[in-house]
């Protein structure tokens, strides 16, 4: 048989060739910034046509949002609505966004995915969810809102089924959330709404009013396109170009993207990488956000953990010369890679533990390695020769830094707060003792909660699996 001369051959080498065309430009770093940027033109719409402020759902939705109109952004997971292993997440509680969401009316959370879907899950179930579990905290009713194109009936059923026990364990299990406080801001209902680019907006004179709920839209920020990728007049599209950015972004960041626009959207890939070899990116990636303490704004992004005494962050520059330069805290637990030289410790009244540890799986092995080191280091700093819970709680300010101010921090943080804190944020007298045989993965998780209310974070599982590995263990010490 004369295979070359068979149509279907020919038809199933030429798809194959175009499949393998696609998915190489949907790796293009250029391919992806064009397809961000016209995203982000129908983001914009949206805000404008509701009236709303723009919340970015960390991190893929940072990329669609110029960052002077970035109002707030969140941490929703979509393994939270994946589908049978439906969830709320009281790691991920999101409160800080209510008073705006309260003085706004509502808010717009900007989110994309990959080909395959059209929103993420964590617009179609994750948010759904969590609005109705705060609806049925705050006003005793739970009713499930979720989108009919993305969620079945069937599966809606079987989420909704669930609201009340979620809600039971955000009452029961909350540390430090004040309920009432919540009901106080919050003067009727959250309600999800569904935007995304395969429908098209009405444009009004006036912004929409929702007298019975405050509107939380969902918007998804890409097109579907077939195979996740299609041809345009200058560039290829990408659907979701923004997801997963460790795997083509190159370094760069949604802010440096947006300060670097021009120069970025019309170099090709080879161009865009010499740029960041270079070093010709305007801008820094952490001018962002700037929380920071007393003399120290311009060095540290920390926050405190409510009234512990306990501070948790990064640096805000590359690397600050000398722990001197630090004037708010004599004691610091530094495990950012960044290079800060130690002080005299003839002449400085410092106590400081640096251990660099790196991202990634290394970082998180030598993490669980030397969090009993960690530990060690706030009893012999923080708690010797304190006689009383008053004099102990009054004398703590212990900075924790970690390269990115969300995760390693975090978990030495939470660490010292499930040993040595009890519900209120206080250390009691003895605690070691008294707290021994407490330790469990409720209480870990109450702590845990206690760190989101203050700073949004978001620790690796493995951060948190190490965490509960090395305390479990001290229950047996």
């Amino acid at each position: 048989m004369n295979y070359a001369a068979d149509p279907a051959i020919s038809d199933a080498n030429l798809f194959s060739a175009v499949s393998k065309s696609l998915r190489k430009d949907s790796r293009s770093i250029h391919n992806r910034l064009c397809s961000i940027a016209h995203d982000s033109e129908f983001v914009i719409d949206v805000s404008e046509t509701f009236g709303l402020p723009l919340v970015a759902n960390e991190r893929c939705g940072r990329w669609y949002i110029p960052p002077e109109r970035i109002a707030e952004s969140v941490y929703f997971k979509s393994t939270d609505g994946h589908t049978g292993q439906w969830g709320f997440s009281l790691r991920r509680l999101n409160l800080h966004i209510i008073d705006l969401v309260a003085r706004s009316g509502g808010i717009v959370i900007v989110d994309s995915t990959r080909r395959g879907k059209r929103m993420p899950d964590a617009l179609s179930k994750t948010i759904p969810i969590w609005c109705a579990v705060l609806n049925n905290a705050v006003f005793g009713v739970g009713k499930l809102y979720t989108s009919p194109t993305a969620v079945s009936a069937s599966e809606h059923a079987q989420i909704e089924a669930q609201v009340g026990t979620w809600t039971q364990q955000f009452l029961v299990r909350r540390c430090g959330i004040d309920i009432a406080n919540i009901c106080a801001q919050l003067d009727k209902p959250l309600r999800p709404i569904w935007v995304t680019p395969d429908v098209s907006l009405i444009l009004r004179p006036e912004p929409p009013t929702f007298d019975d709920f405050h509107a939380i839209v969902l918007c998804t920020a890409s097109r579907t396109v077939q195979d996740g990728a299609e041809r345009r007049q200058s560039y290829t599209y990408v659907q979701g170009a923004a997801d997963d950015q460790e795997a083509w972004a190159s370094g760069i960041t949604p802010n440096l993207f947006w300060i670097n626009k021009e120069l970025l959207l019309k170099s090709s890939d080879y161009e865009v990488e010499e740029i960041v070899r270079n070093g010709q990116l305007k801008g820094d990636q952490s001018d962002l956000e700037s929380r920071g303490t007393g003399n120290n704004t311009q060095l540290l992004d920390v926050t405190a953990i409510a009234d512990t005494g306990i501070y948790i962050g990064k640096k805000k520059q590359s690397a600050i010369n000398h722990y001197d330069d630090i004037t708010d805290f004599n004691t610091i637990i530094d495990l950012s890679t960044s290079p800060t030289a130690l002080p005299d410790t003839q002449t400085s009244n410092k106590e400081i533990l640096q251990i660099p540890t790196p991202d990634g799986k290394k970082g998180s092995k030598q993490f669980r390695a030397d969090l009993p080191r960690i530990i060690a280091f706030f009893e012999r700093t923080c708690l010797s020769n304190k006689t009383s819970s008053e004099s102990i709680s009054s004398g703590i300010a212990l900075l924790i830094l970690c390269d990115t101010g969300s995760d390693f921090s975090v978990g030495a943080a939470l660490s010292i707060l499930s040993l040595y804190y009890n519900e209120e944020g206080h250390i009691d007298e003895n605690k070691k003792e008294r707290i021994k045989n407490r330790i469990d993965k409720d209480l870990v998780r109450r702590r845990l909660t206690l760190i989101v209310l203050q700073r949004k974070v978001n620790p690796s599982r493995a951060t948190l699996l190490a965490v509960n590995s090395v305390l479990m263990g001290w229950n047996n010490n």
